[in-house]
Order: structure tokens, then sequence, then C-alpha cells
């Protein structure tokens, strides 16, 4: 340990001593230490964004199909009791009819999707109620001409976000019924805004599915299709689940009748795609460092240069060749350190500009700011390798001619 205190001491002094050279050799490191922890933190930051916002869209739930070019059979309300009583983890089961007219109230007519699902479809999307309550299964049951709608249609449609026992008029393919709103949901998210952006408003109004069936002329004692909602954590699992047991109570083995989907798997595969473009940016600013790292063996070629004098008089007093080699490289080692560690603080402030500008989460792990560190000395050690072997197999006699 003695040695090699003394090697890094000396390492520290030539560094000090060359403090301009120093700097800029320096600089690389910095750069490409700072790129690296910047993308590190960009990449979380977007996953974080990205997939909190696509819930914000749509919530947790996962859609159940059937292929009806390969059955004739379709669901009923009693899938839908058998789900629920045998998927006890689930927040609820829901078929899903919908529609494109016009709502209608006294400050105009405006266009409108709507909606038709259970009391379970509050978690269609989770933007929860801010006012009133969304419909129960009581209303449901009796058709009850009822609504919930978003806090930013109300606003829109009838002038005031005092909504609660307001009516509108909906119009779905010439058939209008007078309906009454009980429930707001709070606004949709910077996402939906921005996909929304530039296309023509709809007021989106869920009402229960057997007043759709009774006002409107939908079909509602079979569907095509259910609506499976659960935590993101077991969302897979249960469509899955799902899927397996109303393929067997249709007697639907084999025909690949049933397809079935969630956010869950969509989730994970746009996580997937945001981690090839975290990888590709990280690929770029690890070139970066890598350009960094010659700098530093240029630097390191040059100060072998500089001190071959001094190379040759410690070798002719007895110094070994691995004692010249380790003190080159414990320079090089230093001086990619010091690079790494000024680069982590410019990175994390770099990140927290960035995202803060955005409007990502910062999200710096330690395990990038540690990756960072060891990898600014790996680079050090790697291209300070040939400037160290230079050094330590120079001959005395000829390093004391020059």
């Amino acid at each position: 340990m003695g040695k090699l205190g003394e090697y890094i001491k000396s390492a520290i002094k030539q560094i000090i001593g060359n403090g301009y050279r120093t700097l800029m050799t320096m600089l690389g490191i910095v750069i490409g230490i700072a790129a690296v922890i910047a993308v590190v933190a960009l990449g979380n930051g977007m996953t974080e964004f990205v997939q909190s916002q696509l819930n914000g869209i749509a919530g947790n739930y996962g859609i159940i199909n059937i292929d009806t070019s390969k059955t004739s059979e379709l669901f009923t309300q009693d899938d839908i009791e058998l789900l629920e009583t045998t998927l006890t983890d689930i927040k609820g089961v829901s078929p899903e009819i919908s529609g494109y007219g016009k709502v209608t109230t006294r400050k105009g007519t405006y266009e409108a999707n709507v909606s038709g699902g259970s009391e379970s479809f509050l978690h269609q999307m989770s933007n929860g109620i801010v006012k009133g309550q969304y419909f129960t299964k009581q209303q449901v049951d009796s058709n009850q001409r009822v609504c919930v709608m978003l806090i930013d249609d109300a606003r829109k449609i009838f002038g005031t976000e005092d909504a609660i026992g307001l009516e509108l008029d909906i119009t779905l393919y010439g058939k209008t019924a007078t309906y009454t709103v009980v429930g707001l949901r709070e606004s949709m998210n910077r996402m939906y805004e921005f996909l929304m952006e530039g296309q023509d408003y709809y007021a989106n109004i869920e009402i229960p599915y057997t007043s759709m069936g009774a006002d409107f002329d939908y079909y509602v004692e079979k569907f095509y299709s259910l609506m499976l909602f659960a935590d993101q954590s077991i969302l897979s699992d249960r469509v899955n689940e799902a899927k397996d047991l109303l393929t067997n109570i249709h007697g639907l083995r084999g025909t690949k009748a049933l397809n079935g989907y969630s956010m869950a798997d969509f989730s994970e595969e746009l996580d997937s795609v945001l981690g090839y473009a975290t990888s590709f940016l990280l690929l770029v600013s690890v070139i970066s460092l890598v350009v960094g790292g010659i700098g530093v063996m240029n630097i390191m070629l040059v100060s072998v240069t500089e001190r071959t004098r001094e190379i040759g008089i410690r070798k002719s007093i007895g110094a070994k060749t691995g004692a010249i080699m380790t003190q080159f490289l414990a320079e090089a080692a230093i001086l990619t350190l010091l690079g790494g560690i000024v680069g982590i603080i410019v990175g994390i402030i770099m990140a927290y500009i960035i995202c803060t500008l955005i409007g990502f989460k910062v999200i710096v792990s330690p395990t990038s700011i540690l990756g960072a560190a060891l990898f600014s000395i790996l680079i050090g050690l790697f291209f300070g390798l040939y400037p160290a072997r230079k050094a330590a197999k120079m001959k005395p006699i000829d390093a004391l001619r020059l």
C-alpha cells in the first residue's frame, strides 16, 4: 500500500502541475459522463411519464372479444357474473357498447361519443369522480336515464361545472332521450389533450348499457366483447384466466375464437420501445466517452514523451517496469475519475434542468451514478494502458539519450 500511495501522490502532483492540460483532457470525460447521467435520467423520466399518462387515458383494463367468424357463441350476463364471482381480486367486468351521436343542452348541440357499460365502467379510465357519483348497479338494472361525463365537457356543454342534476338530450341513430347528470370525472391528462389536439370536439358521455339498449335499440342481451378491470400488476394474468374460463364455458377449446389483450400488455411493449430509444441515446453518449478516452490516451502519450528523461533516471536507479507502468496508469485513472465526478455533478444538474423544462419526473438512479464513476475509471485504465506500457518498456540508456 505504501508504494501504491507514492504512485498515487506522484500522479496527483503531475496532474496538478499541468492544470490547463488536465482540464482540457478531463473535458471529454466530463461531457461523456454528464451525457450518460442525463440520458439515463431522461429515459427513466420519459418512461414514468408515458406510463402514468397512458394509464390516465385508459385506466387498467383488458378486453376479451369473440371472433364471430369462428363461432356463433356470444357473451351473456351470466358470463359477467361468473367472472366477477370467480376472479375475486378484479374490480369488475362490463360489456362495452358505444356510438357516435349528439348531445343537446340549453347552451347548444355538440357531437358526442356515448359509451354504455355497467357500474364497473367507472374503472374504464383512471380519472376518478370529482363531483356526484358514478351510476350504481341498481340504476343499471332499472334502465335509469343517468349519465357521467368529464368536468371539462360539463363546462363546455353546460357552461358550468356545477352540472349534477342537470339534463341533456342524447341523440343516437335518430332516437333521442333525456338523461340526468349524476357524476363528473376529473379532467384528462396532458397526453390525452395532445392526442386530441386538432381533432373535432366530442363530448364523452357514459350511460348504463341497459338504458342504451332500451332507448336506442342496442341489443344488450348478448355481447361481442367484455371489459375486465384490475390492477395492472395482475391484469394480464386475469385476462388470460377469464379467456380460459369463457373458452371452457362456451365449448370453444381449440377454436381460437376468443381473443384477449390488456393495457398491461401494451404497456410492456411500450416499455420495450422506450428501452430501445434510451439504449440508442446511451450508446451515443458512450461513444462520446470513448472519444474522451482517446483524448486521455493522447495526452498520456505526450506526457510520456515529455518525461522520457525522468523515466530513464528512475529506471537507471532501480525502478521496476511494473512501478513505472503503475504510476502512469494511476495518473490516467485519477484523471478520468476526477472527470467522472465532475461529469456526474454536471449530468445531475442537466437532468434536473431538462426534465423540469419538459415536465418529466427527475429519476436519477444510484446505479447510473455508480456505473458512470466506475466506467470513467475503466476508461482511464483502458486508454492509459498503452502509454503506460510504452513508458515502462523504455530502456534506461535510450531514455537518457533523448
